[in-house]
């Protein structure tokens, strides 16, 4: 099997692609990326060393996907950040996670290939979400009604740039599927984490807050520090992909809410106790809250557990892995996080 992962060298892309290779080492990975984010160029090496063949190219533009030969495509390329386009950056934005998913679904269809495309959990509306009827508890906010949000929960509303390149491509991605028979299925995922990710203040908080501690760093808490997130680890989010490509049929079609679900996740001020208690002490100081900001939001995975996949690792895993994989390449990681 010949796949290609889009945004190969981020976060979830290598990922993806290194656990693809290690579990199918007969299967041609090709990972293409256009390097735009920082730290990803060092992925190259770890991805070439397990036999993973590199394009540096980008989605903005059709002819790098041109001629290339898959069948399966993973579109994992994406401007991650919720607060991307507020600085003058809306046109990378846009070009990236609109555009480029229209070229990624063009070469789809020219390759008779099935597509995997990995959306976000910030495509539903802030508003909808902050909204709700919550019990503020010592350490974090709760659901009066319910655990969390499902794929059906409303989409009135503003959701943020970011949010919306997203939600834009999930409804164009139906509709090819209707007019054209594009063979795909939407994950619209929670907060994914895990080793490997080289996280910041607006995309990758778990990894951006353990880094703080490991480099002593300062950090700021927006808000009260009770907003929660469900913590989906990238090695559970690769036991799905896993299943879908091997089981296409069974999923093809569908758009599943994808995260860690209630048990997984935290508040900000859980996940500030679980690094203290693997990385040591920091003080901590409070900022108002921000624009962007939302109070709660736990994945309802009922919709795929039903097929049989649902999380295994826990968020205290998670940040455990993360910090564990901080210290040990800690020199080596100085230039990405100090």
């Amino acid at each position: 099997m010949k796949i290609l992962i889009t945004g190969g060298c981020g976060f979830v892309g290598s990922s993806l692609a290194l656990k693809l290779k290690h579990k199918y080492p007969a299967y041609t990975i090709t990972a293409l990326d256009n390097l735009h984010r920082k730290g990803s160029e060092q992925n190259i090496l770890f991805l070439s060393a397990a036999g993973i063949n590199f394009i540096q190219g980008d989605v903005r533009f059709q002819e790098d996907l041109e001629e290339l030969s898959y069948d399966v495509i993973i579109e994992a390329s994406a401007e991650p950040s919720v607060m991307a386009g507020l600085k003058g950056d809306d046109r990378y934005l846009i070009d990236t996670n609109f555009n480029g998913l229209f070229n990624c679904i063009g070469s789809a269809l020219k390759n008779n290939a099935k597509m995997i495309f990995l959306s976000t959990s910030r495509i539903f509306p802030m508003s909808a979400i902050n909204s709700q009827d919550y019990i503020e508890e010592p350490s974090r906010y709760t659901l009066r009604y319910g655990t969390g949000f499902a794929e059906n929960f409303s989409k009135e509303g503003t959701r943020s740039l970011y949010g919306m390149s997203k939600y834009a491509g999930e409804l164009m991605i139906a509709e090819y599927i209707d007019m054209f028979g594009l063979k795909a299925v939407i994950n619209r995922c929670g907060l994914i984490a895990g080793k490997g990710q080289f996280g910041r203040t607006d995309q990758g908080v778990i990894t951006h807050w353990a880094a703080s501690y490991i480099y002593d760093k300062p950090l700021s808490i927006f808000g009260t520090g009770k907003q929660v997130r469900d913590v989906l680890n990238v090695s559970d989010l690769f036991r799905l992909v896993d299943m879908q490509i091997h089981d296409f049929t069974t999923f093809s079609g569908e758009l599943f809410n994808v995260g860690g679900g209630i048990r997984n996740s935290l508040s900000i001020f859980e996940l500030d106790s679980l690094c203290k208690k693997y990385a040591g002490q920091k003080d901590i100081d409070f900022q108002p809250e921000r624009d962007m900001d939302i109070k709660y939001y736990v994945t309802d995975n009922s919709k795929i557990q039903k097929l049989g996949w649902q999380p295994e690792i826990s968020a205290e895993d998670t940040v455990k892995e993360i910090i564990e994989w901080l210290n040990s390449n800690k020199e080596e990681l100085r230039w990405i996080f100090a």
